[in-house]
């Protein structure tokens, strides 16, 4: 028996992370495509289920639009049952907004228990002190939210089907289960790098073979460079070029670039968010460098703001150690980084 396991699609999502809002309407589309092209790897693929594990919609004001795209993928697909948990983020309000559910989607208000004639058993509960499962069957368990393993251990669940974590995350439940996140379809801010997409389980003879299928249309890459040794933004900028280069990252994609190191001179972030916005589908800067300490003669000569504050704090009567700790929090400030 051929399954999916996804979850935290967040359909209709705000793509808070990106400026161009014609960029951002893409990115909801793209999302929603992904569903679809999941679902029609499952009916290609005969697979029996799609478990959708919470947050198949990101709140409780559903576009319309979407909704018949959904709808219509289920009723379009009778051979696919599909299970339906909710998240923390739509609460019920998938199911409330359809007029009639389709009798191939399988919610867990009524019936907490689905048996099919393979042995294999498909729950849902709010607590794991609520299982009875038969020790003889192979039992699958949908929940969404965090958990601690040892309370699940020992209840007979040979996969448990988590969401709400947005990256992959597995482990053991006790000598018999195993525990999985999923992880989220496509990646909607510069919070959720890496690769995403959907668990394909397939089940024979009562044995589970998990395998994580790469789903999403575009990835959002990680990448940190250390500007120690750089001189200032050139060198910053021949350091991110070579990474990206070494990475092999697809133009398509969207790139995270984190500085890092103790900088030697301001490095010019606006610039560079600018010359690789031209190269990718969209670019966020992080600054989590350190300033490197600008002596008194640096300060008499450097031009910059940073130079005209250092020199104001070195005129003042205060003791060595007073001025490091204000030169430290105001070039942060500068730096656009946060002083608590």
């Amino acid at each position: 028996m051929k399954l999916i396991h996804c979850s935290d699609i967040h359909l209709d999502a705000v793509m808070s992370g990106l400026k161009d809002s014609n960029k951002a309407e893409e990115r909801r589309n793209e999302i929603l495509l992904t569903f679809v092209r999941m679902v029609r790897y499952a009916a290609k693929n005969n697979v029996k289920a799609i478990l959708i594990v919470g947050d198949l919609f990101d709140s409780i004001r559903i576009n319309p639009t979407t909704l018949d795209i959904v709808e219509k993928c289920i009723i379009g697909n009778p051979s696919i049952d599909f299970y339906y948990t909710a998240g923390n983020h739509e609460k019920e309000a998938f199911l409330a907004a359809m007029e009639d559910l389709p009798r191939n989607l399988k919610t867990f208000e009524d019936t907490k228990t689905y048996r099919y004639d393979e042995g294999i058993t498909i729950s849902s509960v709010s607590d794991p002190s609520e299982l009875d499962l038969l020790p003889s069957d192979f039992n699958i368990v949908l929940y969404h939210g965090t958990i601690r393993p040892n309370a699940w251990a020992h209840r007979n669940i040979d996969y448990l089907a988590l969401g709400h974590f947005h990256e992959l995350r597995e482990g053991s439940l006790g000598s018999r289960g195993r525990f999985c996140y999923s992880g989220c379809l496509e990646g909607r801010g510069f919070d959720e790098c890496g690769e995403k997409g959907f668990v394909r389980l397939n089940i024979e003879n009562g044995i589970l073979e998990p395998v994580f299928m790469q789903a999403s249309k575009r990835t959002i890459h990680e990448i940190r460079i250390d500007v120690s040794e750089a001189e200032g933004t050139g060198d910053a900028d021949l350091l991110i070029s070579e990474e990206i280069r070494t990475n092999g990252i697809p133009s398509d994609d969207l790139i995270k670039i984190v500085l890092t190191g103790v900088a030697k001179n301001e490095i010019n972030t606006g610039f560079l968010s600018k010359k690789y916005e031209e190269d990718f589908y969209a670019v966020h800067i992080v600054d989590d460098t350190s300033v490197a300490d600008m002596t008194d003669s640096d300060a008499e000569f450097d031009i910059s703001l940073k130079g005209e504050f250092i020199r104001l704090v070195m005129d003042k009567d205060w003791t060595e150690d007073e001025k490091k700790a204000v030169i430290e929090m105001g070039t942060a400030a500068l730096g656009g980084k946060s002083i608590l």
